[in-house]
């Protein structure tokens, strides 16, 4: 990992709290900038993530190229040799990017077994319930591994198979419309981030917990332009506006990109407000285009004067 930037040192510098003489003392002192090693350590992680990446998705295209030409045994050993040479890797002692590497092979492959026993044997299952079967099987995995890749992967398949399931449900348990699903993204997200929070360092799984409030953001950002066009529940500005208050509130002087992402947030929805009751002509749009221009230079503004000055 990086050292943090400059950006609080150039602030404590600006509040006279460190002497300017001293900035260059303090830089030292957290590493900056970082070194050649620590340049080597990232692009080795990189270029680790990269490789696994690669093998795994190579490994299911190689099956799908020569599905004809394989049978079904051959298929499942193809898919099933390397994950349990994964396993057994794992007994050995490795590094922390080692073991992370094998994990996600191992939840990657895992993946692809569960879509190679559905489409050898015509199992009926729809795709939301492959994303979600893979999510849950590794859970465990996850927890026992303290991988936030996994975590992040299984939060990821989780959203996706819930995504896949709301064309269906019409036709399923539970009906699905657009509001219904963006309320299901924002509750379940909001949820999920306020238990990370509130869990002790200790208990808290290592999934990032910008990812389920980012999400929740996403999902109250759709429910607001829903209610724009139509009879909407007018809980929807609550919902945003409470996660917009909450985010500043934590992400203030901590986390740009959560910082950035709310203006982009806020910019969408007063440009597709106004959007609605300007005619959509020449005019209509050249004056959308000036305003789209017009708040994203005072939200990039105020991000550099205001709300990342500590980042």
């Amino acid at each position: 990992m990086f050292p943090p930037s400059r950006a609080p040192l150039f602030e404590w510098v600006r509040r006279g709290h460190l002497a300017p003489q001293h900035l260059a003392q303090a830089e030292r002192l957290l590493g900056l900038p970082p070194s050649k090693a620590q340049w080597q350590q990232l692009l080795d992680r990189l270029l680790l993530l990269l490789g696994t990446l690669c093998l795994a998705a190579g490994l299911i295209f190689f099956i799908a190229f020569n599905w004809h030409q394989l049978g079904r045994l051959s298929r499942l050993l193809l898919v099933t040799a390397p994950l349990l040479a994964v396993l057994l890797l794992g007994l050995r002692p490795l590094t922390p990017p080692q073991r992370q590497a094998l994990l996600l092979f191992a939840g990657l492959n895992l993946g692809g077994l569960l879509a190679l026993i559905g489409q050898t044997y015509q199992t009926g299952a729809d795709p939301w319930q492959l994303f979600a079967l893979w999510a849950a099987l590794l859970l465990p995995w996850a927890l026992l591994g303290r991988s936030a890749v996994l975590w992040g992967l299984a939060w990821m398949l989780g959203q996706l198979a819930l995504v896949l399931y709301w064309p269906l449900g019409i036709e399923s348990l539970f009906a699905f419309d657009e509001e219904t699903l963006a309320w299901c993204l924002t509750l379940g997200n909001a949820l999920l981030w306020g238990v990370l929070l509130a869990l002790p360092t200790h208990l808290r799984p290592p999934l990032p917990t910008y990812l389920p409030a980012l999400a929740a953001g996403l999902g109250a950002t759709l429910l607001v332009l829903l209610n724009l066009f139509e009879l909407t529940s007018p809980l929807a500005w609550v919902a945003w506006l409470g996660w917009l208050g909450a985010g500043y509130r934590l992400w203030h002087g901590r986390f740009l990109t959560g910082l950035a992402l709310g203006a982009l947030s806020v910019i969408c929805v007063i440009l597709v407000a106004v959007g609605k009751w300007v005619d959509i002509d020449m005019n209509g749009f050249l004056l959308l285009a000036l305003l789209a221009i017009t708040l994203s230079v005072l939200a990039v503004r105020w991000l550099k004067l205001g709300g990342g000055a500590h980042e």
